[in-house]
């Protein structure tokens, strides 16, 4: 019987059918074409196979951004792994947690830094086979090299064909409870997100390449980067945000369109000299996310760029994007319409949005502030290895989000607070809890409450209110040495303030408005 839904394996299929000598992926002087891209994942998915790994085995990857990472992804799919992208920036113990939960087998490294990371915890994990992304001469023991792993298959055939409910990858992001959950994107859901996306927002033209420079650990730079590929446009890679490579790499490469954070555009207007003397006539469009961004900065971004703009809000659990604020969305708020930017757009043509009461989950009527509720075929099939989380978020189809906001009478949503109290630095997410307990294993903490603070670079800032044993201010540098052996680092809070006691109701929660309204 013929399957109901079509599969990104299938476009991307297509793609090595018809463009097997264009283009695909770029990172600085490597490049691939759409069908050497298939010829190496071919020959890695038949390592994979020879050494064990088969349908639903988990591949971790812990990489900065390079091309490896496409090709492992790809040759997973083949033979129906599951691609588990891992944050480089969490600290050892914590990559050992994502390594554990998701059952990794295999785990690929590039850079010394994270060899020694994963070197550090490996006896604690069940991961048997370590693949080296590196020059040969920089492996060692237990690694194996990639050119020498990807010769080590034999010429068996390559005939699983992915099913809609395939899972292609698990990508992790983190909880209040402060241990990551593990996220399931099936084929199905991510062709009907990439189909979704060409519907709201006009498609570039094939050949036409982009820009991929947020960690491909995030869902917005995994996917966007793969519906590129899946539409016959080739993928320029930068292996980690700086701004002056950022912009010669978008003049040199003739970039259309680039996902960013809007740090990284405060960062470019601030530190590349003579931006004003650059030729960005190629450049088509601007997506921006994870924060929202003011008038002022968004007029000097397309003074500077002279492109369209475009806003997505979404999370991890329903693959990357939920609603846009489009190119016309954007010229309409500075036409007269101001308060459009304060908004994160309208949803999908495959979504539905709703505001729910959080305690009762009754559906409030419009422009009132609840518990964002999201339904789209593009929802995650769960958490995985924990049910009773999923139900606690995923309700008749229905994703519970945390976040507070409400909608419009044309449908816009607006954020206006953080259910989770989850700060949002820089583009990465960072849960008061987790950076909370970091602090509290601290001998001097007594008691502590982690918020976010406005900052101008990053958009928000970890700020730690502490309460000492002592009742006296600690040393800061220590707390941070001492955060940084438990928690990545952007996870370290940036600032810190002492107090004798912390604001509390009746019945003991801790009043963090209170706390936000003194410190910002």
């Amino acid at each position: 019987m013929r399957k109901t839904s079509p599969t990104t394996f299938e476009v991307l299929n297509y793609q090595f059918n018809a463009n097997g000598g264009q283009a695909a992926l770029k990172h600085g002087a490597t490049e691939l074409t759409f069908g050497d891209w298939q010829e190496q994942a071919d020959r890695l998915a038949r390592a994979l196979m020879s050494s064990g790994i088969g349908p639903e085995d988990r591949v971790a990857v812990l990489t900065f951004n390079c091309i490896e990472q496409f090709i492992i992804l790809l040759a997973t799919m083949k033979i129906g792994a599951v691609y588990v992208p891992v944050n480089y920036r969490l600290a050892p113990k914590e990559i050992a947690y994502v390594l554990n939960q998701s059952q990794s087998r295999i785990v690929f490294a590039d850079t010394d830094e994270l060899v020694a990371a994963v070197d550090q915890v490996a006896g604690e994990t069940d991961v048997t086979q370590f693949v080296r992304i590196a020059e040969p001469e920089g492996c060692a023991e237990p690694w194996q090299h990639f050119e020498a792993y990807l010769e080590s298959g034999d010429d068996q055939p390559l005939d699983f064909v992915p099913a809609p409910e395939t899972i292609v990858y698990q990508m992790y992001t983190s909880g209040t409870t402060g241990f990551p959950k593990g996220v399931l994107i099936t084929q199905q859901q991510f062709a009907s997100l990439m189909f979704e996306v060409q519907l709201v927002a006009p498609r570039l033209e094939p050949g036409k390449p982009h820009l991929t420079v947020a960690p491909l650990y995030h869902a917005a730079a995994l996917v966007s980067s793969v519906m590129c590929l899946c539409l016959g446009r080739p993928v320029v890679l930068l292996k980690e945000f700086n701004p002056v490579e950022f912009v010669q790499v978008l003049v040199n490469e003739k970039i259309a369109d680039v996902v960013v954070v809007p740090a990284m555009l405060l960062a470019i207007m601030h530190h590349v000299p003579d931006l004003d003397q650059y030729d960005f006539s190629h450049l088509e469009k601007i997506v921006y996310g994870a924060s929202p961004i003011t008038v002022d900065v968004l007029q000097r971004a397309m003074d500077t760029f002279k492109c369209g703009f475009q806003q997505g809000f979404g999370m991890t659990e329903m693959c990357a994007a939920v609603t846009v604020l489009t190119v016309a969305d954007h010229e309409r708020a500075l036409a007269g319409h101001p308060h459009l930017l304060r908004s994160c757009g309208r949803a999908g043509a495959f979504a539905e949005l709703k505001i729910c009461d959080p305690e009762t989950r009754e559906e409030l009527p419009v422009g009132e502030v609840g518990e964002i509720v999201v339904r789209a075929p593009y929802a995650m099939d769960g958490y995985s290895r924990e049910p009773e989380k999923t139900a606690e978020v995923m309700v008749d189809g229905w994703y519970y989000t945390g976040d507070g906001g409400y909608l419009d009478e044309e449908g816009y949503l607006y954020i206006k607070d953080r259910i989770k109290d989850m700060i949002v630095s820089g583009g990465e997410n960072v849960y008061p809890a987790e950076v909370e307990n970091a602090l509290m294993s601290h001998p001097e903490i007594a008691d502590v409450a982690v918020i976010g603070v406005p900052d101008a670079e990053f958009g928000e800032a970890v700020m730690a209110v502490c309460v000492t044993q002592n009742g006296e201010s600690a040393d800061q540098d220590q707390l941070i040495e001492h955060c940084r052996e438990q928690i990545a680092g952007y996870k370290v809070p940036k600032h810190y303030a002492f107090t004798g006691q912390l604001p509390r109701n009746a019945s003991g929660k801790l009043l963090k408005a209170k706390l936000r309204e003194q410190y910002s």
